[in-house]
């Protein structure tokens, strides 16, 4: 029940666009502050403590340690996020559907989706600027 209820909040929260925050160039985008509600938007259905797929929970206040110095499961050779460089991240590369071992990401009942431009580039932001927490 846990987990539909956090897949009908998801979808209702991607539909309302009020997920994005805009930050302004000057100001480094941080993990719990930007990102983590798209995560509790987009990546609960998969990625929560009951059922994580490729056992990557990311629930509140768990996701930056989760992401942050860890390597991938599907493709050992590279870290998940490689704060600097977003073309060494596992994440970066699952986002952008690119990945070479697994699917793109997030997932939906229908497959696979893009995030919106928006979101892909405070994600994309985020891994330039060091990942910070």
């Amino acid at each position: 029940m846990r987990r539909f209820l956090l897949i009908v909040g998801a979808v209702v929260l991607a539909g309302c666009g009020a997920l994005v925050p805009e930050v302004s160039e000057d100001v480094p985008v941080s993990y719990s502050t930007h990102l983590e509600p798209l995560v509790m938007a987009h990546c609960m259905g998969c990625h929560d403590s009951e059922e994580a797929k490729g056992r990557l929970v990311l629930d509140s206040g768990e996701g930056y340690g989760q992401l942050v110095g860890r390597r991938s499961i599907q493709a050992s050779e590279m870290a998940l996020v490689a704060p600097g460089d977003p073309e060494k991240s596992y994440l970066w590369l699952k986002l952008q559907h690119r990945a070479a071992e697994g699917k793109g990401m997030p997932r939906t009942l229908t497959g696979s989706k893009m995030l919106r431009p928006a979101e892909l580039e405070l994600y994309r932001r985020w891994i330039e600027d060091g990942a910070h927490p």
